[in-house]
């Protein structure tokens, strides 16, 4: 096939707009860091890359794009784009699936879920991580009867390490022999949820798996729990807690032992018919999950590692946040807050359905499992914020809170 037939298809990518030396570019990234590349584009390439969605040929891109742009176009350019992109993995083509499958298989054989953020959202070398946790926790307090469970951030620590510190001082004191993790799958799309049996390695050391857990996990549950392991390779949202857990009890204890959970799925998930996200499984996995715990006879406490809302351009919206917009998300948000302290997950969830189409609560589905493994306990909130970039550009909530 000559190269002005072909049809090349760009796989769903996150573009990432920004201003360069004045002027306007474009970065792109693989949003399920299957790749790890990065390319930045001027916005005549970017046209092209969104042309190329596997329907028009490279000779139909050219012709398009002379007439939007009113300019030339040598094929050898498109020639040139199309080999960086399969060379970046960011083509949907045997190229890539080879690429992943490979990935998949080195990560299914570890026994270890390595850092994905050491050296880039946080120190690698760990004495300055750990001072940068001291100094994050010197803003909370112990109890002297710690929580149950704690509502934590998952956003990156320069932005939320303050919030994140005040909800994992209180458990310094705990009890606890195991850590259930419920957090978020950026990239978990098969699935609504998917565990792993990887001990989690960063520069404070290495936390085991309670794999007595996941056992008796999967066997109430009737089902498999790994099958979308490979999500937890790169996601920040586990991690995090993971990092803040070994600073409190020591990197390398071996008595206490974690079960990070990443979660996906809709508030609207009721009205779902698919034989994988619909609410009688979901909900069939969160009594499962709250029956395992329970077996440990108050020997387990739960982190939910959960952002709020997410406004602004960075996150599709046409437009920035405004005063006024950042005045109607906290109301929203410290309402949900509410809800959350008071146990009624009902009036959560319809109040979820309300708001969450503009507010884009990234945290719910850890939430709403959240409220089955509380059974009734009540809520407390330590501290809530907003976290906007650039100017008014973007804004990310987040909160500490114990039960």
């Amino acid at each position: 096939m000559n190269f002005s037939d072909r049809r090349p298809l760009v796989r769903e990518l996150e573009p990432m707009p920004f201003v360069h030396n004045g002027e306007q570019t474009v970065l792109l990234r693989d949003p399920l860091r299957f790749s790890n590349n990065s390319i930045t584009l001027s916005p005549a390439a970017y046209w092209l890359v969104t042309a190329m969605n596997g329907q028009n040929s490279i000779d139909d891109i050219r012709r398009a794009f002379q007439e939007n742009f009113s300019s030339p176009l040598d094929m050898g350019d498109i020639e040139k784009l199309v080999k960086i992109l399969d060379k970046a993995f960011f083509l949907e083509n045997d190229n890539f699936q080879k690429y992943k499958k490979s990935i998949i298989e080195e990560f299914r054989k570890s026994r270890i879920r390595k850092s994905s953020l050491a050296g880039a959202s946080y120190p690698d070398d760990p004495a300055k991580v750990s001072e940068l946790l001291d100094s994050f926790l010197a803003g909370g307090a112990a109890r002297e009867n710690p929580p149950f469970a704690i509502v934590a951030p998952h956003i990156d620590l320069h932005a939320g390490g303050a919030v994140f510190g005040k909800a994992y001082a209180g458990l310094r004191n705990s009890p606890a022999e195991t850590f259930v993790i419920l957090a978020i799958g950026h990239t978990l799309a098969e699935d609504f949820f998917t565990c792993t049996n990887k001990d989690f390695q960063t520069p404070l050391g290495s936390s085991s798996i309670d794999a007595e857990f996941l056992a008796n996990l999967e066997k109430e549950f009737g089902e498999p729990l790994f099958e979308q392991e490979f999500a937890h390779k790169v996601e920040h949202s586990a991690e995090f807690q993971v990092l803040f857990l070994q600073k409190i009890f020591g990197g390398n204890e071996t008595s206490r032992k974690i079960v990070p959970i990443l979660f996906s799925f809709p508030e609207y998930m009721d009205d779902l018919h698919h034989p994988k996200f619909n609410a009688k499984r979901i909900n069939r996995f969160s009594a499962a999950l709250r029956k395992t715990v329970e077996q440990k006879n108050g020997k387990v406490a739960v982190i939910a590692g959960i952002d709020l809302s997410h406004m602004g351009r960075r996150f599709g919206r046409k437009e920035g946040v405004t005063p006024e917009l950042l005045e109607k998300v906290e109301r929203d948000d410290r309402q949900l807050l509410r809800l959350l302290a008071d146990g009624d997950r009902e009036v959560f969830v319809e109040f979820m359905k309300e708001v969450n189409p503009q507010n884009h609560v990234c945290g719910f589905p850890a939430l709403y499992v959240l409220f089955d493994l509380l059974n009734g306990r009540k809520g407390e909130l330590m501290e809530y914020r907003q976290n906007v970039e650039g100017d008014n550009d973007s804004m990310v909530s987040f909160a500490a809170m114990a039960f």
